[in-house]
Protein backbone atom coordinates (compact mmCIF):
# COMPACT_ATOMS: atom_id res chain seq x y z
CA UNK A 1 0.00 0.00 0.00
CA UNK A 2 1.60 3.33 -1.00
CA UNK A 3 1.20 6.31 1.35
CA UNK A 4 0.49 9.99 0.68
CA UNK A 5 3.32 11.41 2.52
CA UNK A 6 4.21 15.31 2.49
CA UNK A 7 7.80 16.01 3.17
CA UNK A 8 7.92 20.31 3.25
CA UNK A 9 11.75 19.59 2.25
CA UNK A 10 11.38 17.60 -0.72
CA UNK A 11 8.43 19.82 -1.71
CA UNK A 12 10.15 23.20 -1.10
CA UNK A 13 13.36 21.52 -2.95
CA UNK A 14 10.85 20.07 -6.23
CA UNK A 15 10.03 23.59 -6.39
CA UNK A 16 13.41 25.44 -6.52
CA UNK A 17 13.91 22.83 -9.11
CA UNK A 18 11.21 24.68 -11.50
CA UNK A 19 12.02 27.90 -10.75
CA UNK A 20 16.11 27.16 -11.28
CA UNK A 21 14.46 25.26 -14.79
CA UNK A 22 12.49 28.42 -15.70
CA UNK A 23 15.17 31.01 -14.80
CA UNK A 24 18.02 29.07 -17.05
CA UNK A 25 15.06 28.49 -19.80
CA UNK A 26 13.58 32.28 -19.86
CA UNK A 27 14.53 32.92 -23.20
CA UNK A 28 13.01 30.20 -24.70
CA UNK A 29 9.80 30.34 -22.47
CA UNK A 30 8.89 34.11 -23.24
CA UNK A 31 8.93 33.37 -26.90
CA UNK A 32 6.12 30.18 -26.30
CA UNK A 33 2.44 31.59 -26.32
CA UNK A 34 0.02 29.19 -24.24
CA UNK A 35 -3.26 29.03 -25.53
CA UNK A 36 -6.54 27.52 -24.32
CA UNK A 37 -5.97 24.56 -26.70
CA UNK A 38 -3.74 21.79 -27.48
CA UNK A 39 -1.30 20.65 -24.37
CA UNK A 40 1.46 23.61 -24.18
CA UNK A 41 2.05 22.87 -20.71
CA UNK A 42 3.30 19.34 -21.48
CA UNK A 43 5.30 20.80 -24.51
CA UNK A 44 6.71 23.15 -22.13
CA UNK A 45 8.15 20.26 -20.23
CA UNK A 46 9.05 17.74 -22.17
CA UNK A 47 10.46 20.09 -24.78
CA UNK A 48 12.18 23.35 -22.51
CA UNK A 49 12.32 22.18 -19.25
CA UNK A 50 12.55 18.42 -19.40
CA UNK A 51 16.63 19.13 -20.04
CA UNK A 52 17.13 20.96 -16.16
CA UNK A 53 15.60 17.62 -15.03
CA UNK A 54 18.31 14.69 -16.33
CA UNK A 55 19.72 14.22 -13.60
CA UNK A 56 16.54 13.20 -11.23
CA UNK A 57 14.65 10.13 -10.32
CA UNK A 58 11.53 9.17 -12.49
CA UNK A 59 9.48 9.50 -9.52
CA UNK A 60 10.79 13.22 -9.38
CA UNK A 61 10.44 14.02 -12.82
CA UNK A 62 7.20 13.06 -12.46
CA UNK A 63 6.04 14.88 -9.82
CA UNK A 64 7.89 18.03 -11.44
CA UNK A 65 5.99 17.53 -14.54
CA UNK A 66 2.77 17.22 -12.56
CA UNK A 67 3.51 20.60 -11.23
CA UNK A 68 4.75 22.40 -14.22
CA UNK A 69 1.59 21.82 -15.76
CA UNK A 70 -0.58 23.24 -12.85
CA UNK A 71 2.11 26.14 -12.41
CA UNK A 72 1.99 27.30 -16.25
CA UNK A 73 -2.32 26.73 -16.92
CA UNK A 74 -3.02 28.50 -13.22
CA UNK A 75 -0.33 31.17 -13.81
CA UNK A 76 -1.20 32.16 -17.35
CA UNK A 77 -4.88 32.34 -16.54
CA UNK A 78 -4.57 34.48 -13.65
CA UNK A 79 -2.14 36.50 -15.45
CA UNK A 80 -5.02 37.21 -18.45
CA UNK A 81 -7.22 38.31 -15.73
CA UNK A 82 -4.47 40.53 -14.47
CA UNK A 83 -4.10 42.62 -17.31
CA UNK A 84 -8.03 42.75 -18.28
CA UNK A 85 -7.88 44.75 -14.82
CA UNK A 86 -4.67 46.50 -16.11
CA UNK A 87 -2.72 45.79 -13.17
CA UNK A 88 0.67 46.04 -14.70
CA UNK A 89 3.10 45.11 -11.48
CA UNK A 90 4.88 42.51 -13.18
CA UNK A 91 5.78 44.69 -16.34
CA UNK A 92 9.09 45.93 -16.84
CA UNK A 93 7.35 49.63 -17.69
CA UNK A 94 10.97 51.52 -17.09
CA UNK A 95 11.64 49.65 -21.23
CA UNK A 96 8.71 51.35 -22.64
CA UNK A 97 8.82 54.51 -24.33
CA UNK A 98 5.43 54.66 -26.23
CA UNK A 99 2.22 55.36 -25.46
CA UNK A 100 0.60 53.77 -22.39
CA UNK A 101 -2.76 52.76 -23.82
CA UNK A 102 -1.04 51.23 -26.99
CA UNK A 103 1.05 48.96 -24.36
CA UNK A 104 -1.56 47.83 -22.74
CA UNK A 105 -3.46 47.15 -25.75
CA UNK A 106 -1.18 45.06 -27.09
CA UNK A 107 -0.77 43.47 -23.94
CA UNK A 108 -4.97 42.08 -23.95
CA UNK A 109 -3.89 40.70 -27.67
CA UNK A 110 -1.51 38.63 -25.92
CA UNK A 111 -3.66 38.08 -23.56
CA UNK A 112 -6.25 36.08 -25.86
CA UNK A 113 -3.90 33.72 -26.20
CA UNK A 114 -4.27 32.12 -22.39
Amino acid sequence: MKQNYLNVKFASYLLEEITRAIKVQEPVLKAIKVSQWGCHDDFIYSEVLQECFKELLPCERKALMRIVREVINASAIAYAELLEDNYLCYENLDQYKGDLDEFIDNLEDNSKEY
